[in-house]
C-alpha cells in the first residue's frame, strides 16, 4: 500500500510540515498538501525546499463560499480526493482550528496514522483516536533533522548570501583581547575618539593611507592624528604596511565585537550552522537586512545584533526598531538578541527591549561569568536540543 504525508499549509509557520515531510518521507511517497486558496502560494516554496519531484506532490486547495470557510464544504472537498488503497501519515499542527477539525475528520475515515509536530518541544507525537483515554498509547519522537541557515531562510522564502559567510578578520585571541580592553575600560578618550572618526568618516572607503589620515592635504578628508598611535597600543597590525583595507576598518568599529560573539557562540553553544554578516531579503524590507551574528540550534534561529557601544536612547530605540522589522517581517520565529557593551544598570532598556520581544545583554551580561552562562544557558533551553 502506498504511503502518502499529509499536511495543511500554515503560510507563517512553515516549519512543522517541512520537518514532519523531513523524518518520515521515503523514496517515491507522496506528498499532499491541504489548503486555502491565499496559502496555496507556500506549496511550491515547501516542494523546492524539500526537493521532491512534482509528479508526487499533490493538492487539496479549498475554496470559500460567500467569503467563509465552512465546514461541510471542507470535509466534501478533501473526502472527494482521498482513497482507501492508500495509507496517510498525517500531520496535525498546520492551519487554523477550524481547518484542523475538518480535515482530522475526514481522515478518520480512512487508513491514517495521526501525528503532530511540535517544533518547540522538537519532537513529533503520533496518537490514535479512539475511544479511550486510559491506555497511553501516544509516542513521542525525537526529530532529528537538523537544518542549516540556507535551509531556515529558503523555507521563509528569502534570499541570502549565507553560502559567501564573511571570513574572520583576526584570529579569535585579538578579538577576545579587545573585548578585554573595552570591558576594563583601558581605552581613553583619545582612542575613543579615533575608533569614532574611524566609524563615522572612513568606514565606507575601500581603504586609507595611514599618513595621509594623520596629516591629511585634502578638504574631505577629516585627521586622526594619533592613528598609528591607537593600532600599535592594541596590537593590531595592518595586512598591508602604511595603510587601511575596508575589512579592518570595519573590524576596527566595532567588526571585532561580532567576531567575538560569533567565536563565543560557535564555541560554548556548539551551533548545528553559525554565520556572521549575512544579508537577507524579501523584497519587501527597504533598509538594511544585515544579521551580525546568527545561528541556529536544533531548528530554531537565532539573531543577534552586535554593538559595542549604545551613545543615546535614540540610536538604542533605532536599533530595536531594526531587530523587530526583521523579526516579524522577515523572521517571524526567530528568537532576537541585541548584545552591546553598554552599562544599563539602572534595566530601562532592557524592559524597551523585553517589550519588543527582544532580549538585551548589556556590559554586567557579558562582562560577568555567572550574567553570561545564564544567557547562554536560557538559549539552549529555547532550543531544546533532544
Amino acid at each position: 500500500m502506498s504511503k502518502t504525508i499529509v499536511n495543511i499549509i500554515d503560510k507563517s509557520n512553515p516549519m512543522p510540515a517541512y520537518l514532519f515531510t523531513k523524518e518520515y518521507y521515503e523514496e517515491n511517497d507522496e506528498l499532499l498538501f491541504i489548503s486555502t486558496q491565499e496559502e496555496a502560494d507556500c506549496i511550491d516554496l515547501l516542494a523546492k525546499q524539500l526537493e521532491i519531484s512534482e509528479m508526487l506532490v499533490k493538492r487539496i486547495i479549498i475554496k470559500r463560499y460567500q467569503n467563509n470557510l465552512l465546514y461541510e464544504r471542507i470535509c466534501r472537498t478533501i473526502k472527494n480526493q482521498l482513497s482507501q488503497e492508500k495509507q496517510y501519515y498525517l500531520n496535525l499542527a498546520g492551519g487554523n482550528r477550524y481547518m484542523t477539525l475538518s480535515v482530522q475528520h475526514v481522515f478518520e475515515e480512512f487508513n491514517t496514522l495521526f501525528f503532530y509536530t511540535q517544533t518547540r518541544e522538537n519532537q513529533i507525537v503520533k496518537t490514535i483516536f479512539d475511544n479511550s483515554i486510559y491506555d497511553d498509547d501516544d509516542e513521542v519522537f525525537p526529530i532529528n533533522h537538523r537544518m542549516t541557515l540556507k535551509e531556515y531562510f529558503g523555507l521563509y522564502g528569502l534570499e541570502s548570501d549565507v553560502d559567501q559567510p564573511r571570513k574572520q578578520v583576526k584570529e579569535t585571541a585579538f578579538s577576545q583581547h579587545l573585548f578585554t580592553m573595552f570591558s576594563q575600560n583601558l581605552f581613553s578618550r583619545g582612542d575613543y575618539q579615533v575608533m569614532e572618526t574611524l566609524r563615522e568618516k572612513y568606514r565606507n572607503w575601500k581603504f586609507l593611507i595611514i599618513s595621509q589620515v594623520e596629516n591629511p592635504d585634502k578638504d574631505y578628508m577629516t585627521a586622526i592624528p594619533n592613528l598609528s598611535k591607537f593600532l600599535e597600543f592594541i596590537g593590531f597590525v595592518p595586512e598591508r604596511p602604511g595603510s587601511l583595507q575596508n575589512y579592518e576598518i570595519e573590524y576596527l568599529t566595532g567588526g571585532w565585537f561580532e567576531e567575538y560573539v560569533y567565536s563565543m557562540i560557535k564555541t560554548v553553544l556548539e551551533p548545528d550552522d553559525i554565520a556572521m554578516g549575512v544579508h537577507i531579503s524579501n523584497g519587501q524590507i527597504k533598509h538594511n537586512n544585515e544579521l551580525d551574528v546568527c545561528f541556529i540550534k536544533a531548528n530554531k534561529l537565532f539573531v543577534i545584533e552586535c554593538k559595542t557601544g549604545v551613545t543615546s536612547e535614540k540610536l538604542f530605540n533605532e536599533i530595536v526598531y531594526k531587530v523587530c522589522a526583521l523579526k516579524e517581517v522577515l523572521l517571524g520565529t526567530s528568537h532576537s538578541y541585541i548584545f552591546s557593551l553598554k552599562k544599563d544598570f539602572k534595566g530601562n532598556w532592557k524592559k524597551t527591549a523585553r517589550y519588543m520581544g527582544i532580549t538585551f545583554c548589556d556590559w554586567l551580561n557579558l562582562t560577568k561569568p555567572e550574567n553570561l552562562k545564564h544567557i547562554l544557558n536560557e538559549m539552549n533551553r529555547i532550543a531544546k536540543e533532544s
